[in-house]
């Protein structure tokens, strides 16, 4: 279980460190900065309709599969993508992420893989799951953005083409802390969409220090102040 550790500045943290939080923090929910996103202009996002759960992982889940169905005939869709409100599946995005089949009996099969998936990777659900369109997509790119500013953009591809203008009007209206922004591009429409966000810090796992968002240069990563930091009791109010 992660230590909630407050996400003020502490006057035992060492300069230079953008954020300390607990990973369940409200922010990485994708129901706290999905409708912000939703509200830019000039940024695209996936279509999403969030259901809620109710239960626990101890419990049979009580969801209505049939809302899930209505949603994908509404956008007249045959396939879709389903994750929790934190975090989507982790071990195997297919079959806990991927619904093909507006049969409610089948996309029961993939939410439950998502929360045993979930559950394994000891992630909290956050009491919904969120259904989303389908973006076939052949690039992806991941933006730091830190007060307002982008300080980098991180992409496992050479590509010419990047969504800066929409990263731009993200970090225009996120202004505070840092995060982590992710696109993607229709392989069919060359349209980028952004599909993801998450507070680009550090957080306590009950071991050691790990970044909430993974970077692929780790000399940029809040992980470079792993052996600086104080042990995170001093952190607790």
């Amino acid at each position: 279980m992660n230590i909630e550790i407050p996400i003020t500045k502490h006057p035992d943290l060492p300069d230079g460190v953008p954020l300390v939080a607990s990973f369940n923090d409200d922010r990485n929910r994708l129901s706290y900065y999905y409708p912000i996103l939703n509200e830019i202009e000039g940024v695209r996002v996936p279509i999403t309709k969030f259901i809620p759960v109710h239960g626990s992982y101890d419990t049979y889940p009580d969801i209505e599969y049939r809302e899930i169905t209505k949603f994908m005939q509404n956008i007249q869709a045959n396939e879709i993508f389903v994750r929790g409100d934190y975090s989507s599946a982790k071990f195997d995005g297919k079959s806990g992420s991927y619904i093909n089949s507006q049969d409610p009996y089948d996309i029961e099969t993939t939410v439950l893989e998502l929360l045993r998936q979930l559950g394994r990777s000891k992630r909290h659900l956050g009491g919904r799951i969120a259904v989303r369109e389908w973006i076939p997509h052949d690039r992806e790119v991941r933006y730091y953005i830190n007060k307002g500013n982008i300080q980098y953009r991180a992409s496992t591809d050479e590509g010419e083409e990047y969504p800066d203008d929409m990263a731009e009007k993200v970090s225009n209206v996120l202004q505070t802390f840092s995060w982590s922004c992710d696109f993607i591009r229709h392989k069919k429409t060359n349209k980028w969409y952004c599909i993801d966000m998450g507070l680009n810090g550090l957080y306590y796992n009950g071991k050691t220090w790990i970044s909430h968002s993974e970077h692929i240069d780790k000399s940029k990563s809040p992980e470079q102040f792993i052996n600086e930091m104080p042990h995170p009791e001093k952190l607790k109010r």
